[in-house]
């Protein structure tokens, strides 16, 4: 077993963020689908995927991720 770090991690860590697929319903074009919220009729309304978690590859173009979201872990000691 390796030496465990003595400090929690700390500081931006958004770089480590990736945009991963739920394979729950099939994908619709990214803000618009029918099928996603809040425009879904209700939850479980879109045509199942069945597919199984994965990094997002379903030819559409998504915004890089620090674009919309900045994720700071600040320990408290």
């Amino acid at each position: 077993m390796g030496a465990r770090a003595s400090w929690p991690i700390s500081g931006d860590v958004t770089s480590q963020l990736m945009l991963w697929d739920a394979g729950t319903e099939v994908n619709q074009k990214p803000g618009i689908g029918l099928d996603q919220a809040p425009r879904q009729s209700g939850p479980d309304s879109g045509a199942a995927e069945s597919a199984t978690v994965r990094l997002v590859d379903d030819g559409f173009t998504y915004p890089g991720v620090s674009d919309v979201i900045n994720v700071t872990i600040t320990p408290i000691m």
